[in-house]
């Protein structure tokens, strides 16, 4: 038999082992409950304006938060959870959609998200050359701008052994347009008499982030919202082979370490969260959600949004904005070209 203090000691290292997670929940609930107060003021605030949405209150609400208060650290862990409440929206979203909707619109733009891509990434690569900028740098940006904003300049960073000063510069002045983006858009596709398709397929191909995508969706109209996401998880879908094609291009040229398993890379850098938007959907369309279920289902996600957005607002600190003036140049100018040349397109396709 062992010792009684080994007993006790075991017994406490199995008790501290179930009770972990149980802590690290505990530390996420004020930060989610700051999400949770910021969102529902915003939803309350949109109550008394006509003709607006929830979503820019929610995120202006944020904004403002966290440029004028000093938030405690005990809020940081929460807060950090909205990129998670973002990807539990989409997925719960997909009970929406019918799988005839989702390739509709994923056929119908799949020309489009294509064209969009590779416009980003010339135009990027082609005005850092000109302005002097690191090819990663430029790299970086066109990621950033043609596919998944942040999360794509991520991935890539690592892949083509970018700096870490080149990702932060990217990363600023993705966030930085996402912000114009959010309050322009709607009033161009108001002012152009745009059609929520069109304003939705605009949207989900010329913005980067997904959240300020479907958040500028939504401040047009639900259905736009819809669209841009389709459109948006378009380009998210091939993030992976656009890393991978970027790291083998760096990899030729002797910038960074050759890529042993190709699709091991490719799943590793998958956006999972698109493969259970397409199951909710695919159930949708096989019938297994009544009515009621799929109320239900797109409420949760209309409240997975709502902490979203939140957390987008309290992202955009002007202290993560400070990047020099050469990448924010570089930057207008490819998200100019994106937007101009993609409404174009729209217009083309869908007028």
């Amino acid at each position: 038999m062992g010792q009684p203090g080994e007993h006790i000691t075991g017994g406490w290292t199995l008790q501290s082992a179930y009770l972990a997670p149980f802590q690290q929940g505990l530390r996420l609930i004020p930060g989610i409950a700051l999400l949770f107060a910021i969102g529902s003021l915003g939803k309350l605030a949109a109550a008394h304006v006509p003709h607006m949405e929830y979503v820019l209150f929610a995120i202006a609400f944020g904004a403002l938060v966290s440029n004028t208060i000093p938030i405690p650290r005990v809020f940081a862990p929460g807060i950090r959870t909205y990129e998670f409440w973002l990807k539990v929206g989409i997925v719960l979203m997909g009970a929406k959609f019918a799988m005839s909707n989702v390739v509709d619109i994923g056929a119908a733009g799949i020309t489009l998200v294509i064209a969009e891509i590779c416009l980003a990434i010339v135009v990027a690569r082609l005005l850092a050359k000109a302005a002097g900028l690191s090819e990663e740098l430029g790299s970086l940006i066109g990621v950033g701008v043609g596919i998944c904003g942040v999360s794509a300049i991520i991935g890539a960073t690592g892949a083509i052994n970018a700096k870490e000063e080149d990702a932060s510069y990217a990363i600023a002045t993705i966030l930085i347009f996402g912000a114009i983006m959010l309050a322009v858009y709607p009033l161009i596709g108001h002012l152009t008499n745009m059609s929520s398709e069109m304003f939705g397929f605009w949207t989900g191909l010329s913005i980067d982030n997904t959240a300020e995508a479907i958040a500028t969706g939504m401040a047009f109209s639900e259905q736009a919202a819809e669209v841009a996401t389709v459109v948006k998880l378009s380009r998210n879908a091939l993030m992976g082979f656009v890393i991978l094609l970027f790291a083998l291009l760096h990899a030729n040229r002797g910038l960074t370490k050759q890529i042993d398993n190709r699709w091991a890379f490719l799943w590793a850098r998958f956006p999972k969260f698109v493969l259970g938007f397409l199951l909710l959907s695919a159930l949708k369309t096989a019938g297994l959600f009544n009515p009621m279920q799929t109320k239900i289902l797109v409420n949760m996600s209309n409240w997975a949004f709502l902490l979203t957005f939140a957390g987008v607002g309290i992202s955009l600190q002007r202290s993560r904005m400070k990047a020099g003036m050469k990448p924010f140049i570089v930057g207008l100018g490819v998200e100019t070209v994106v937007s101009i040349v993609t409404f174009i397109m729209v217009n083309a396709v869908l007028g």
